[in-house]
């Protein structure tokens, strides 16, 4: 209890406050968002820069980096397989990989059949092991055109040489090793269209001529070939008894050439002998018709 006579107690005044002006609070929530809005604005400036800069460093963002490669090839390999008793492992799906593999393959050389059986399939030749096999039972169409090159060689009675460039390349090779061994070669016939070869067979001996269609030299794969010695011109059935064209025969398998129609051999070939038609097979399968019995084309290739 206070006495009578003492003071009344007074409450303390309350401490002074300093007044924040308003346009202070209002400028900081406006400050705010002027940071996030910069901090925004300098992420998609990031972006764009990344995307521009990108190509100029030779970098693709759709390419997968090597390590990303190293991934996908460690996803996608196959397991290693699970060593296990070869008497109690089940026959496992992949044993019959081969099986499948060897009939989606190519054919077999033996027995491959002819089955082009309109003028459209003809546009192509009858192929056996990768031959192209023309004669009267495997004539091709007029639409047949193979890709030709002027081959650099000399020519007699024709304006020039043309050819496949396989063929043309093997010819200028065997031209040369004639040359070396002291022979002039010379081309009389190489590349006829369809209707070339037409007219031929309508004007010369059929037993010599191929009917349009059924003739090589519509491969552009054969030539007609003879010599020239002591300035003379060697040909036709007189190049069989020369020194040409013996070294010929021997020689021409060497660059893959072959004597396509041999003495005695019509029944096979359809052509009676002629000592002058050469035709390109490719080295190998030259030495192969070469060690057969007949020497025939068609002979190799049934044996093949």
């Amino acid at each position: 209890m206070r006495s009578p006579g003492a003071e009344p107690r007074r409450a303390a005044p309350p401490e002074p406050t300093t007044a924040v002006p308003r346009h202070a609070l209002r400028a900081a929530p406006t400050r705010v968002r002027g940071y996030r809005l910069l901090g925004a604005l300098g992420i998609v400036l990031s972006f764009v820069a990344g995307l521009l800069a990108g190509p100029m460093l030779g970098i693709d963002p759709g390419r997968p980096s090597d390590a990303d490669a190293a991934t996908v090839a460690t996803v996608t390999a196959p397991p290693a397989p699970v060593a296990t008793s070869p008497t109690l492992a089940p026959a496992s799906a992949s044993a019959s990989a081969p099986a499948e593999d060897a009939e989606s393959g190519p054919p077999e050389c033996d027995g491959a059949k002819d089955t082009r059986r309109t003028t459209t399939a003809r546009k192509t030749p009858f192929t056996v092991c990768g031959v192209a096999l023309i004669n009267k039972e495997h004539r091709v169409s007029a639409a047949y055109s193979p890709k030709l090159v002027t081959v650099d060689v000399r020519a007699n009675g024709i304006p020039k040489v043309l050819l496949q460039p396989v063929a043309g390349t093997a010819l200028k090779k065997l031209f040369a090793a004639a040359a070396r061994a002291g022979h002039t070669l010379v081309v009389r016939s190489s590349y006829r269209s369809y209707a070339t070869q037409a007219y031929w067979y309508a004007t010369m001996n059929k037993q010599r001529t191929a009917p349009a269609g059924a003739s090589e030299h519509q491969s552009g794969l054969a030539v007609d070939l003879a010599g020239i010695a002591n300035g003379a011109l060697v040909h036709g059935t007189t190049l069989a008894r020369s020194a040409i064209g013996k070294w010929l025969v021997k020689n021409a398998p060497k660059y893959g050439f072959i004597l396509r129609y041999p003495s005695d051999q019509a029944a096979l070939t359809g052509i009676v002998y002629e000592p002058w038609h050469f035709r390109y097979v490719g080295i190998d399968v030259a030495k192969g018709v070469v060690a057969t019995k007949t020497k025939t084309l068609e002979q190799y290739l049934r044996e093949t």
